[in-house]
């Protein structure tokens, strides 16, 4: 899991107008001009794609250690709190300082350090929902299955998706999960929207007083990103919240047993604290996880940081800055 932090400061990606004009050795993606995010807080539209029948592959749970006391733990009245916001099963797999991970370098361009962010946290997303889709051959299914998860629920919220009319359209957990994922990994291969050709020279970084004082800036104007960027990369950072949302709110008790609930806390940590740093997500996105991040700022895992103006994106005021000099994987816990 050490990994995938120190895959964090592998920063290499770019795009501006200065870039030249050279394709991609790779075939182009397929077209995505329907650039709605499929949320019921969205006022556009997005049809669900079609998901092919993900191929059976060796259960990870055909060997789990079953803790029935936690299991009882976990299934008493709503009234109590759950295993996953208790201090003593908020721990990680490494130590250090998160902010390393998230906080932009000073000669990074904030729309790039925000696109290397989504596409990161996209690729590490998929390893947590791994654990619950790959198939059980004892069971015959996974741990997500339709049966188990016949709502997209965290907690006491039910997300919808949104139809070709703009109606919302409840999906069992595994088929939202599926086509979110689909739906985000498209946007990060679309190229007018993650710009991929090299760069034939250095965009200029401008400060904050000047983005602030161009009534024509928006973030990531500087490397060529379109102006919709950070709409669409707010979408994306609201519904990966959700996948993991219903981690912890359907599957942690898998998690438990597979002994890997630190390496989702892990994963989860920086996920969250990026989107608190550059304004990713709303109060109202994040209710179903509060508890844990309350819980976080308290032990000085993430910041205090006050609250953004409505409609605002970058490092959010009480957060250092919202630069250092250069990025660090934190380390390996022993």
């Amino acid at each position: 899991m050490s990994s995938w932090m120190n895959n964090l400061r592998a920063f290499g990606r770019g795009s501006n107008q200065n870039r030249t004009n050279q394709q991609p050795q790779s075939s182009q993606p397929p077209s995505r001009s329907n650039t709605s995010s499929p949320t019921t807080y969205s006022p556009s539209s997005l049809g669900p794609p079609t998901i092919p029948p993900a191929p059976a592959s060796p259960s990870l749970s055909a060997s789990m250690s079953h803790n029935e006391t936690a299991h009882q733990s976990n299934q008493i009245p709503t009234n109590k709190t759950p295993l996953f916001f208790r201090e003593e099963n908020a721990g990680f797999i490494a130590r250090g300082n998160f902010m390393t991970l998230a906080l932009k370098p000073q000669l990074v361009e904030e729309g790039e350090w925000l696109a290397h962010q989504v596409s990161e946290q996209y690729r590490v997303l998929g390893g947590m929902l791994k654990i619950v889709q790959e198939m059980d051959p004892t069971r015959g299914t996974s741990i997500c299955n339709t049966q188990a998860c016949p709502s997209m629920s965290a907690g006491s919220n039910n997300y919808t998706w949104i139809d070709q009319n703009r109606n919302p359209m409840p999906l069992p957990a595994p088929t939202y999960i599926k086509h979110i994922q689909t739906w985000v990994g498209g946007k990060v291969l679309d190229t007018s929207l993650f710009p991929m050709d090299p760069f034939t020279s250095a965009p200029t970084i401008p400060t904050q007083a000047q983005a602030q004082s161009d009534p024509n800036y928006w973030l990531g104007k500087p490397s060529g990103f379109p102006q919709r960027f950070e709409t669409e990369i707010k979408n994306m950072y609201k519904q990966m919240f959700r996948c993991y949302a219903h981690l912890y709110w359907q599957h942690w008790l898998a998690f438990w047993d597979l002994n890997c609930y630190r390496e989702l806390n892990t994963c989860f940590v920086h996920f969250i604290n990026v989107a608190r740093l550059y304004n990713l997500l709303s109060e109202k996105d994040t209710e179903p996880m509060q508890p844990l991040v309350d819980l976080w700022v308290k032990q000085g895992v993430l910041p205090k940081v006050e609250k953004p103006e409505a409609g605002s994106i970058g490092p959010a005021p009480g957060s250092s800055g919202g630069s250092v000099a250069g990025s660090a994987p934190v380390s390996a816990a022993a």
